[in-house]
């Protein structure tokens, strides 16, 4: 995998824009954007956590017992 480039910080204003961005092209395509999925963009937006946490975090989350 790539490394992560480093994200410029955003305004909040900006911020909240990027999420109606993503939740109005979802509702485009007939999904809703779930409060964890806001949730995760918004700490990916913010810098609180990168790519590889939030996926790592999914795999463990949904990962079948064996």
């Amino acid at each position: 995998m790539k490394p992560q480039a480093q994200r410029k910080p955003v305004s909040s204003e900006q911020h909240k824009k990027m999420i109606r961005s993503v939740a109005g092209t979802m509702a485009i395509e007939g999904l809703t954007l779930s409060e964890a999925s806001r949730h995760n963009l918004d700490r990916y937006a913010s810098g609180q956590a990168n790519l590889q946490q939030i996926m790592a975090e999914l795999k463990a989350k949904y990962q079948r017992a064996e």
